[in-house]
């Protein structure tokens, strides 16, 4: 690996100051002297030798220890000065290398952050209370042209309303009308039932009656027909015999007209619009093979 001449020097004298640092620091602290002790060494005399005792020895009284001095004021270290930078020997330069051609890197493509929603909280807000403008003055035919197209609107819808109420009354009078003739219709039914089954028995009994009263020419032929109209009261009294269709034979339509008085009165129904509708004119045919 290569370095530079600049990051040499700085690295000499990052090194210098470090190891002032140490030097100044590292120094031991002065330290007070320990107060001196006298020493006396006993010795025995040799046996036999007077000798005078030597004087008992005194113990020396302890000193004081002296108070410690005040620690004197660190001196401030002064400031490093930097080595002067010692010039490399200069080695012999490399041959210089072909460059390998470096491919260029394709662009990174930004990856996009998605973002977080923002969510807008509603903020409350106060009902505006909406005076109304007062109208101008070149309004009032607008307005006199709405009211009017109101009211025709009203009318027209008033109108509507009682049509289909009509309507609805008129659907419901025909359905009961209609319901009503059909009673009427079945009443009348069941009477004509019944005013035929009468009719019938009263035109089978004034049948009887005549042909028992009636009394036939001797000499008559069986082609020979004669019709009669007779008009009757309420009751059943004849009221006139009229002959409608001669037979051609004088003696057989007056031998009918006898038959008809001899058996007055004629059996009627006592119901008056029976008897009015059905009996108050008959018309008979008389046949001689009856």
């Amino acid at each position: 690996m290569k370095l530079s001449l600049p990051t040499v020097l700085i690295s000499l004298i990052l090194h210098g100051v470090l190891i002032a640092l140490l030097w100044v620091y590292a120094k031991p602290a002065t330290l007070p002297e320990p107060p001196k002790v006298m020493q006396a060494i006993l010795m025995t005399a040799p046996t036999g030798a007077s000798r005078p005792a030597p004087p008992a020895a005194v113990a020396p009284e302890p000193t004081k220890a002296a108070p410690p001095e005040p620690e004197k004021p660190k001196p401030v270290p002064p400031k490093p000065v930097p080595p002067k930078p010692q010039p490399k020997p200069e080695l012999p330069k490399p041959a210089p290398e072909k460059p390998k051609p470096v491919k260029p890197e394709p662009p990174k493509k930004p990856v996009a952050e998605p973002q977080k929603p923002v969510v807008n909280k509603p903020v409350p807000t106060k009902p505006e209370v909406v005076k109304p403008k007062p109208l101008p003055v070149e309004d009032d035919e607008l307005i006199a042209v709405e009211k009017e197209s109101k009211r025709i609107a009203d009318e027209q819808a008033a109108a509507r309303k009682q049509r289909e109420a009509e309507l609805r009354q008129k659907a419901a009078a025909e359905a009961l009308k209609a319901e009503a003739d059909a009673i009427a219709a079945d009443a009348a039914n069941e009477r004509a039932r019944r005013m035929s089954a009468q009719i019938g028995e009263f035109q089978l009994a004034i049948n009887r009656k005549i042909k028992a009263n009636w009394r036939r020419p001797a000499a008559v032929s069986g082609k020979l027909v004669t019709e009669l109209r007779i008009t009757l009261l309420p009751g059943g009294e004849v009221a006139s015999v009229v002959v409608v269709k001669s037979s051609g034979s004088e003696a057989f339509d007056e031998s009918a007209k006898d038959a008809v008085s001899r058996a007055n009165p004629l059996p009627v129904p006592a119901d008056p619009a029976l008897f009015r509708e059905q009996f108050k004119v008959l018309l008979l045919k008389f046949k001689p093979e009856e």
